[in-house]
């Protein structure tokens, strides 16, 4: 169509030359040695269009049929190109579906035609981490790698991430030390060794890294302030059975995070087991007075302090915010019978019987029965308080040190998790 149009344009120029040049069409002449031509002006002109035209697209036909094998080994590439494109396309949506065989397939034979062969590698990675293959995995990581050294960190993250999630958490931990020299604010990075440290029970190791949480901004406030009573608490229970070692974990803990209930139940406990009690005494008064925890008050009237008169009237001053407190009331009955103070002991424990009967109450009052030679009301106890024991043992459980149990912490971050196995 365009050449129709071109020899059309070209035909209205000659006949447009023919009646300008009618009346006077010219006179052309070339004479070289023996040879002359003549021929008029209006013939030499339209010959010489046509000819252009014609010596025009004789030259463009004759430099697309040598261009035409370059033309086909570039539309092969192109459609190989574009084939690739849509089996890694369809790679991900395997993956993303859980089928690993075929994403896998997909993903690791075109990686390489793709336009992002790391992406590819690392989702064939995933596959095959999914199908058990750990061979095949390493061997995508290895070649993601490769091709993209400017992506290590990424390929790093990603071998990190599949190593814990295959429980391969020593490696995980030593390949994210690693990265982290180069890359010591990534959020990622950070966010994996908190993680990780969590499930491995590495309360050190985690502690160490809270500065870092915090001076980079990885965690929210909440997160971070749980994260932290967490690590310090279970610290302290993994030093527990060592009063050298208990004390220096406690000296390590900040102040503030010192007077977290989870954390002073910890260490308070320990301290009694080691008959050491008296070390927290006056800390766990202070927190009652701020903040009430049973568990504590419980603690409280366990432990001998050095000042069994202060110990006893600090506590009597907890009652001006809970006056009918059971747990209360026993610490006090304890406290007063410690103190000698036999009259207020018995009113004390009666109380506290009152308000909630427990076995160890009665135990308390039997004791105290005993002591002023009240034989017989000190055998009744002690049948009310078996009696309770064996007819309700799911309502009337002995009171007990408190312990820190497994218990899941709610994440914003998605990092804390339920307390593993301790180490120190």
């Amino acid at each position: 169509m365009k050449l129709l149009i071109i020899a059309i344009i070209a035909l209205l120029a000659s006949v447009a030359i023919a009646l300008f040049a009618k009346d006077d069409p010219g006179y052309i002449m070339v004479n070289y040695g023996s040879w002359t031509m003549e021929a008029s002006l209006v013939l030499v002109l339209s010959v010489g269009i046509v000819g252009y035209i014609v010596l025009y697209y004789a030259t463009k036909l004759l430099g697309g049929t040598l261009k035409s094998p370059l033309r086909m080994v570039a539309w092969r590439g192109k459609r190989k190109e574009n084939k690739a494109r849509m089996a890694n396309a369809q790679g991900m949506i395997e993956l993303a579906e859980g089928n690993w065989s075929k994403a896998e397939l997909l993903l690791s034979q075109n990686a390489q035609a793709g336009e992002m062969p790391v992406l590819n590698f690392l989702g064939a990675a995933r596959a095959a981490q999914k199908l058990g293959a750990k061979e095949r995995r390493d061997h995508y990581l290895k070649m993601a790698r490769q091709l993209a050294p400017r992506d290590s960190i990424a390929v790093s993250l990603t071998q990190a991430e599949l190593l814990i999630a295959n429980g391969q958490l020593s490696e995980a931990a030593e390949s994210l030390k690693l990265l982290r020299q180069f890359s010591p604010k990534n959020e990622t990075i950070l966010k994996l060794l908190a993680k990780l440290y969590t499930q491995m029970g590495e309360w050190n190791k985690l502690i160490d890294l809270l500065p870092a949480l915090r001076k980079n901004h990885i965690l929210t406030d909440f997160d971070l302030e749980r994260l932290e009573q967490m690590a310090h608490a279970e610290l302290l229970k993994c030093v527990s059975h060592d009063i050298s070692l208990l004390n220096s974990a406690w000296h390590r803990t900040p102040r503030r995070i010192r007077k977290k209930e989870s954390v002073l139940l910890e260490y308070s406990h320990a301290l009694v087991g080691h008959g050491e009690g008296h070390q927290s005494e006056e800390l766990i008064y202070q927190v009652l007075n701020n903040q009430w925890n049973d568990e504590l008050c419980y603690l409280y009237g366990i432990i001998k302090g050095n000042n069994l008169g202060r110990q006893y009237k600090n506590a009597e001053k907890l009652l001006r915010k809970q006056r009918t407190n059971p747990v209360l009331l026993l610490t006090l009955g304890r406290l007063a019978l410690r103190n000698g103070d036999l009259q207020n002991a018995h009113s004390y424990l009666e109380a506290s019987m009152h308000a909630d009967p427990q076995p160890e109450t009665c135990k308390e009052l039997a004791a105290l029965m005993e002591k002023i030679g009240e034989q017989e009301k000190a055998i009744e106890y002690y049948r009310a308080g078996l009696t309770m024991s064996v007819a309700l043992p799911t309502q009337a459980q002995q009171l007990s040190l408190p312990t820190t149990s497994n218990e899941v912490i709610e994440s914003r971050s998605g990092i804390l998790l339920a307390a593993q196995p301790q180490q120190a």
